[in-house]
């Protein structure tokens, strides 16, 4: 399998479903999991809203590559933040250390599975479907620039999802 020998990243819009999708592929492949939001919260000591409060979503970024960068010390499943795509330097990270994974949701679906989420600075917003629809049509194409493989989490359970990324593999 191609991606076996290495680490594998899960990038993705909210609520595509990396965390979930990243532990079922992490089991199977016998692989640790590491999810870069929670490692972002642990090292900071603050949730994700206090980190946009304080330091801006610039302040959050530089957090989110620097554990990114620390995260190349694994052999793992690592699953990204839904913008870990807008920081260039980010991309080149992901395609030279490890196989990319798009989850690719569509706007409803992350809609529905993140409505009762306010721990989400970036949908802070008076219409968040609008919001969700905007910055899926700018990160959308950077997700493709970078994917080794793209499987529909909106359409797909996760054992499907899961059973397709290792196929492709």
């Amino acid at each position: 399998m191609k991606g076996l020998n290495k680490r594998i990243f899960l990038i993705g819009p909210m609520g595509a479903g990396k965390s979930t999708v990243g532990k079922a592929l992490a089991l199977l492949l016998e692989k640790p999991f590491l999810d870069l939001d929670e490692e972002i919260v642990r090292q900071a000591g603050m949730s994700i809203p206090e980190i946009f409060k304080l330091e801006e979503e610039k302040g959050f970024r530089a957090r989110e590559t620097f554990a990114l960068k620390s995260s190349l010390k694994h052999e793992a499943v690592i699953a990204t933040g839904g913008g870990i795509v807008v920081t260039p330097e980010n991309l080149e990270i992901l395609k030279e250390n490890g196989l990319v994974v798009y989850l690719r949701a569509d706007v409803e679906t992350q809609y529905q599975r993140t409505k009762k989420d306010n721990g989400r600075p970036m949908l802070y917003a008076e219409d968040r479907k609008t919001r969700l629809q905007q910055i899926f049509d700018y990160r959308d194409p950077l997700y493709k620039s970078i994917s080794d493989i793209l499987v529909d989490s909106g359409r797909n359970e996760v054992r499907a999802c899961v059973e397709l990324i290792k196929k492709e593999m």
